[in-house]
């Protein structure tokens, strides 16, 4: 066996004997010095076989749908929480004084359209007076829906959100060899983001859209493509796009990016030369590296796209990966660019 192979499939390996994360419901969990917070989620992941629509048993699965289905989630983070971390419990039983559960959460009621109006009215509701603005969170490879949301809370809460934040929740198998699958996925899920975009733009949101890895490229897919079709409202209301660990080739990226009529700005692509994971990604694609890992930057010369190497910060997750969620010198950083864009606006 080679060398390249032996440690792509011993990584793989590693990450795909990790236990993976569930929703954990205690209801009330929230009390003492707990904090909460609400996710809301737009889905295209079909039911789980047992068929009960129901957030906080996290019956959302790999299937694809063919709609759309809102909800919500109320997340209780412990008060030992450690920045950039998930306290997952494990095989512990779930307890709100040390890890991450859910409160309580669920669909919005009634037919698509009443669901959709629900989704929205609650953002109305989780926002100050007379602000509208949005933060749209897009997952990566190899997530199923608990550990999205929970994500979502652990940055919402690390990053001290003032505004709502949804999460995409797309059909992504959740297996480590499900590479295939979620890309296909990704083509799959481009109307079903293009639609979140255009409803928030229609009802008067500014949206911040945050990707993480291989959804960047389901963000840049949807981006061209509404800019294809004329979608111009949904374009204008960004107020800003971060591409973080972007698992795209880098040509691939600026052939999308150079559709993109008006472009949105700012644009982060947040990079890291050590990545392992998009290390591990190029290996497969036959490339010396993806755009989330480049090691030229004079590659994007001419697009509007401010570059933030990650490189060297440490702390987070050993892959390099999650670097910009899971090291709280970078956590920081983002944060004071963040209110820079915030005070753009």
């Amino acid at each position: 066996m080679k060398r390249g192979l032996f440690i792509l499939w011993l990584g793989l390996l590693i990450v795909g004997c990790a236990p993976r994360g569930e929703i954990n419901h205690v209801p009330l969990a929230v009390g003492g010095e707990a904090a909460m917070r609400r996710v809301f989620v737009a889905t295209n992941r079909n039911l789980a076989p047992d068929g009960d629509l129901n957030l906080v048993r996290q019956n959302f699965g790999a299937p694809r749908s063919r709609e759309l289905r809102y909800g919500w989630a109320d997340i209780s983070i412990p008060p030992t929480h450690t920045q950039g971390e998930i306290e997952w419990p494990g095989r512990a039983k779930p307890d709100p004084r040390r890890h991450f559960v859910t409160r309580d959460g669920g669909p919005y009621a009634g037919d698509a359209t009443a669901a959709r109006r629900g989704f929205l009215d609650g953002l109305t509701a989780a926002s100050q007076p007379g602000r509208k603005d949005v933060v749209v969170f897009v997952h990566g490879f190899n997530v199923n829906n608990a550990e999205a949301v929970y994500r979502v809370a652990q940055v919402s809460h690390d990053f001290d959100a003032q505004i709502p934040v949804v999460l995409y929740s797309w059909a992504s198998a959740g297996k480590i060899r499900g590479y295939v699958y979620d890309r296909d996925s990704v083509i799959y899920s481009r109307d079903g983001l293009e639609e979140v975009l255009t409803d928030l733009a229609d009802n008067g949101w500014r949206v911040t859209l945050v990707a993480h890895s291989m959804g960047s490229h389901l963000t840049i897919e949807t981006l061209r493509q509404a800019a294809i079709a004329g979608n111009t409202k949904a374009l204008k209301a960004l107020r800003g796009v971060a591409l973080i660990s972007p698992d795209i080739d880098e040509d691939v990226f600026i052939q999308q990016a150079s559709r993109i009529e008006p472009f949105p700005e700012p644009f982060l692509v947040l990079i890291s030369t050590a990545d392992s994971a998009l290390n591990a990604s190029a290996w497969l694609t036959g490339k010396q590296w993806r755009l989330g890992s480049m090691q030229d930057k004079t590659r994007l010369a001419g697009l509007p796209v401010d570059i933030v190497d990650l490189t060297e910060f440490t702390g987070g997750d050993k892959r390099k990966h999650n670097t910009a969620f899971t090291a709280p010198a970078a956590i920081k950083l983002l944060y004071k660019l963040e209110r820079e864009i915030d005070k753009r606006h």
